[in-house]
């Protein structure tokens, strides 16, 4: 099967969850023996780091002020700022060359730039049309855009003939919106690559330290605010949070975190967007793994590494979204207020709270086992 699958971000370096989601969904499709060419079309100013295969779908230059005006949402008006540039039909007559079987979108945004050729176009109207949902996108948007989202995204879901969900939740909102009579829509839910649990990385940090990792998404920066308050200081004595990845801005920008700043230069660890060998280290460390999730759709694939690791987790309740079942695994602790959440992070952090999760137990949560779904999917939608 041939499956030509667009996106507005790059996959060659994935970083936050939905860039490691899309590479992880192209690895399973390709070692399932499917041809699964993924296009992105992004903004160089927001992944300055795409390989120059990337960069050839990029937004041109002359359009990124337009695309970011500060009156427009960069992914909402992401095809409207595109409309008659070249670059459109430049995809289009590469995907007439492909002839794909399939076409994939993950999220809804490019799909107005293709909907006609697609119902239309001689050598595009066969291809089924797939949805491949990170979220309930009209759920997050900001209210202003909220009914133009909501437009754009049941369209994309009442017209395709599959729509993958990362969670039950999300697969009962996009069933209520199809018609009668089309197949559900199926969960595959988010998951990671199974860590090198035998390396020994030398650590990264000295001392006992909590880590969360998160990238620049506000709702990241809400979870911290309320999961850990200003200050950190419940902590145990000698023990430090570490904070990876792009959330440290949102977080070390905010008037919160500055105005204690001595007290939180002592408690907290900001380490910025770190690479890959890093991470592993922060994590192979790392005493407790924190998700301090309190908001957002969707699931979270951090939770499903910080399962991976069998390290003891502690989680806001929001972060099992997807994951409801972990919460009766070795090691999870699950708080539904802030003070919970406080409590139980410190009583890990002091060994009173441990962890006993096995490989077995955690391998459910491996991209190749929550993807299965939807590879295996991927053959029937073509009948």
């Amino acid at each position: 099967m041939k499956i030509a699958a667009f996106g507005h971000y790059p996959i060659h370096r994935p970083l936050h969850g939905g860039q490691r989601r899309v590479a992880a969904i192209a690895a399973q499709a390709r070692a399932a023996d499917h041809v699964f060419r993924y296009v992105p079309v992004y903004s160089t100013r927001g992944y300055p780091d795409g390989s120059p295969d990337e960069r050839k779908t990029a937004v041109p230059e002359a359009l990124l002020a337009r695309m970011h005006d500060p009156q427009r949402r960069e992914d909402l008006h992401l095809a409207r700022t595109l409309a008659g540039d070249p670059l459109v039909e430049r995809l289009l007559d590469d995907l007439r060359r492909f002839a794909p079987d399939a076409v994939q979108f993950e999220h809804p945004w490019l799909y107005p730039l293709f909907a006609e050729a697609l119902a239309c176009d001689p050598a595009l109207r066969g291809a089924k049309l797939i949805y491949s949902a990170h979220n309930v996108e009209a759920d997050l948007i900001d209210p202003h855009w909220r009914a133009e989202a909501l437009a754009l995204e049941r369209d994309l879901v009442t017209r395709a003939d599959l729509v993958i969900a990362v969670s039950t939740e999300d697969a009962r909102v996009f069933d209520g919106w199809r018609d009668y009579g089309k197949r559900p829509c199926i969960v595959a839910p988010n998951g990671c690559w199974p860590p090198d649990l035998s390396a020994a990385p030398a650590a990264p940090l000295e001392g006992a330290f909590a880590l969360v990792v998160g990238s620049a998404h506000p709702p990241n920066a809400t979870g911290y605010w309320e999961s850990f308050g200003e200050i950190p200081g419940f902590l145990s004595p000698g023990s430090r949070l570490a904070i990876a990845g792009g959330m440290n801005d949102l977080i070390t920008g905010d008037d919160r975190f500055q105005r204690y700043q001595r007290m939180n230069a002592e408690f907290v660890a900001t380490l910025g967007t770190v690479d890959e060998e890093v991470l592993s280290a922060l994590l192979h460390h790392a005493k407790v793994i924190c998700l301090p999730i309190t908001e957002g759709g969707g699931t979270n694939l951090k939770t499903a590494e910080a399962l991976m690791w069998r390290k003891p987790v502690v989680a806001m309740r929001p972060a099992l979204r997807g994951y409801e079942e972990a919460e009766a695994m070795s090691g999870v602790y699950v708080a539904d207020d802030p003070k919970q959440f406080r409590t139980l992070l410190r009583d890990a952090m002091t060994g009173t709270l441990v962890s006993r999760r096995t490989v077995a137990e955690t391998a459910r949560y491996g991209w190749p086992a929550q993807l299965a779904p939807m590879i295996t999917r991927y053959e029937s939608v073509l009948t």
